[in-house]
C-alpha cells in the first residue's frame, strides 16, 4: 500500500475533466506517471467505473480493474445539503 499518493483527474483537467469525486482518484507516483507518459491517445487508458474503482487498458488492449483497499475502522458520515 502506498504511503503517498498523487490525486489524479481520471479525465484530464486540461481536456475538460472536472474536479469532482467521480473524476478524481489517488494514484501512486508510478501509476500516475504510467498513465501520462505517452499521452491520452497512445498510452494506458483509464476509466473510472465508480469513485475509486479504475479500469486500466494497456497498450495491447488488456483490461485490468483496480479497487482501493478498505479503510480499517472507517466511519461513514452522511452529508446533507443545507437549505
Amino acid at each position: 500500500m502506498a504511503k503517498h499518493a498523487d490525486v489524479d483527474h481520471t479525465k484530464d483537467w486540461q481536456h475538460g475533466g472536472k474536479t469532482t469525486p467521480d473524476n478524481l482518484a489517488c494514484l501512486c507516483r508510478h501509476h500516475h506517471t504510467l498513465k501520462h507518459r505517452l499521452g491520452p491517445d497512445e498510452g494506458w487508458k483509464v476509466r473510472q467505473l465508480e469513485p475509486g474503482v479504475l479500469e486500466w487498458t494497456d497498450l495491447q488492449g488488456q483490461i485490468r480493474t483496480t479497487e482501493p483497499p478498505p479503510v480499517p475502522n472507517a466511519t461513514l458520515v452522511a452529508v446533507r445539503n443545507a437549505r
